[in-house]
C-alpha cells in the first residue's frame, strides 16, 4: 500500500495544511511523555522527555503502512519521587492528568482517529493507564505504551551489568543517551566519567539503606521510588553502559516499537460503554480492513 507521507514526521515542522493533508490520510499520532527530573550526577535533567521524544520519531520514521506524526514532547510529568533534588520540576497528578486529557483531545478534536501516548518515565505509566482507562470508556481512542516496553524481553539480555532490568539513571538509560548524544565527544566523555565511579545498586530507591530485604517488589506491590536528598539517585549500574551497547540497545527498542505501532494502527479496538448489543463502539483500524 502506497501512502503521501509529509515531509517531516516532527508535527512542529509541520504547517497547519501539512497536518490536516496527515490526518486526511489517516495518520497516526504519537504524543511523547517524559519528565523534568534529575538523573544522578551523569545524566542530564531532560532524559526522560528526549529519549521518549526520540525514540517515537525514529520508530515513526520506519512505519511504512501508514503516516505516523510525533506530536510536541510533553517535558513535564508526575515526577514527586524526585523533588527532593535540584532541577526536578514536577505537575500534580490531578494537572498532570488534565494536560494529558486536553492534548489527546485537541488532536481527536482536530479530526485525527487514533492517538498514541509514547512515554519514557515510570512515574507517568500508572497515570498515563489511568487517563487513558477513563478516555477511552468515554469513547477517545487514546492508548498508551512505555517506549521500552515492546522490546524489553530482548533488550534485558543485551544489558551487560549486574541488573538485569530497567530501573532510574541506569544502564540501559545510560546507554540510550550515549548512543542518542554520543557525537558530542565532550558529552560522552562527561557522561561516562561521572558514571564510572558508581557502584552497582540493584535493590529498590524506596528501601532505606541498610535493610536488604524488599518485600514490595517480592510481591509486585506499589511504593513509588523515593530520591531522597541522601540519595544517589540512581537504581542500576549505570558504570556497565557503553556508546556501542547503546547502540544496539537503541535499534532493538525502536525496532519493536515500530513494529507495535504498525499493529496498533490495523487493530479493531472497543470504544466507549455501548449497552446495546447490536451497535457497540470500535475504534476502525487506520489502514488495511475498514
Amino acid at each position: 500500500m502506497s501512502h503521501s507521507f509529509p515531509r517531516s514526521r516532527a508535527w512542529a515542522d509541520l504547517t497547519s495544511d501539512e497536518i490536516a493533508a496527515a490526518r486526511n490520510r489517516n495518520a497516526l499520532v504519537l504524543i511523547p511523555t517524559g519528565a523534568t527530573e534529575q538523573h544522578a550526577a551523569h545524566l542530564s535533567v531532560d532524559c526522560d522527555t528526549f529519549l521518549s521524544a526520540s525514540v517515537a520519531r525514529l520508530a515513526a520514521e520506519r512505519v511504512e503502512a501508514l503516516p505516523v506524526l510525533v506530536a510536541p514532547a510533553l517535558p513535564f510529568g508526575f515526577s514527586p519521587h524526585h523533588i527532593s533534588h535540584a532541577g526536578t520540576i514536577s505537575l500534580r497528578l490531578d494537572t498532570y492528568l488534565g494536560v494529558l486529557g486536553d492534548v489527546a483531545g485537541s488532536i481527536l478534536r482536530s479530526g485525527f482517529k487514533r492517538v498514541l501516548f509514547v512515554n519514557g518515565h515510570g512515574g507517568n505509566s500508572a497515570p498515563l493507564r489511568a487517563k487513558v482507562g477513563e478516555m477511552v470508556t468515554d469513547g477517545h481512542p487514546v492508548g498508551m505504551i512505555d517506549y521500552w516496553a515492546p522490546g524489553e524481553r530482548i533488550w534485558i539480555e543485551q544489558l551487560a551489568g549486574q541488573l538485569k532490568r530497567g530501573g532510574h539513571a541506569c544502564e540501559q538509560e545510560t546507554a540510550l543517551m550515549l548512543a542518542l548524544r554520543g557525537d558530542d565527544h565532550n558529552e560522552a566523555e562527561r557522561i561516562l566519567a561521572a558514571a564510572r565511579p558508581m557502584l552497582p545498586r540493584l535493590i529498590q530507591p524506596w528501601i532505606a539503606p541498610g535493610h536488604a530485604g524488599d518485600p514490595l517488589t517480592d510481591a509486585g506491590a506499589g511504593w513509588p521510588p523515593i530520591f531522597q536528598a541522601d540519595d544517589g539517585g540512581y537504581y542500576g549500574d549505570p558504570a556497565a553502559a557503553t556508546q556501542d551497547n547503546g547502540k544496539a540497545i537503541l535499534e532493538t527498542i525502536v525496532a519493536a516499537l515500530a513494529d507495535f505501532l504498525t499493529a496498533f494502527a490495523a487493530t479493531p479496538l472497543r470504544l466507549g460503554v455501548s449497552r446495546d448489543p447490536a451497535k457497540p463502539s470500535v475504534s476502525a483500524p487506520l489502514y488495511g480492513e475498514q
